[in-house]
């Protein structure tokens, strides 16, 4: 396979960009994800899929629970704060404004809407682990359109 080529096309995805946060023995997190998915109506379920050397995934696998916050448009700069690895930028959520939601996960107060999950299932994805879970709980904070990956010129493709 053309590896020029695959990234071509696989730049040609769409994405939104969400910081999904989490909570685990007193600790909180966020990272920004556009790899998020609905997957099922009935029960909802969302799937997400975490880099398995984040700082988040034992926290998400520990708690069995994280909330997904979608950014409203022009978030650029919070995307890219809340991308930063937390192993080495671990104090990235000091300064960003957040409330701790009935799940105990951060609710950005900047966000457009938030969805609180639990997590179902999980299956090994490569260099990431994929999470199933179910939405427990939902909330809209303020009006606009979501953030995608378009709009804040981030690329990746592998």
């Amino acid at each position: 396979m053309d590896a020029n080529l695959k990234k071509q096309v696989l730049r040609t995805f769409t994405y939104g960009l969400y910081a999904v946060s989490c909570a685990d023995a007193g600790e909180v997190n966020a990272f920004t994800a556009n790899w998020l998915t609905q997957v099922s109506f009935d029960p909802p379920l969302l799937a997400v899929s975490v880099e398995n050397d984040s700082k988040s995934l034992p926290m998400m696998l520990h708690s069995r629970k994280f909330t997904v916050n979608v950014y409203k448009a022009g978030e650029r700069e919070l995307a890219g704060l809340l991308g930063k690895s937390a192993v080495q930028h671990p104090d990235k959520m000091t300064g960003v404004g957040y409330e701790i939601g009935a799940n105990g996960c951060p609710i950005l107060r900047d966000a457009l809407a938030w969805v609180a999950c639990e997590v179902r299932h999980t299956a090994p994805a490569g260099d990431s682990t994929l999470l199933v879970a179910e939405v427990v709980d939902v909330g809209i904070i303020g009006e606009g359109k979501p953030l995608t990956m378009a709009e804040a010129g981030f690329r990746h493709a592998g």
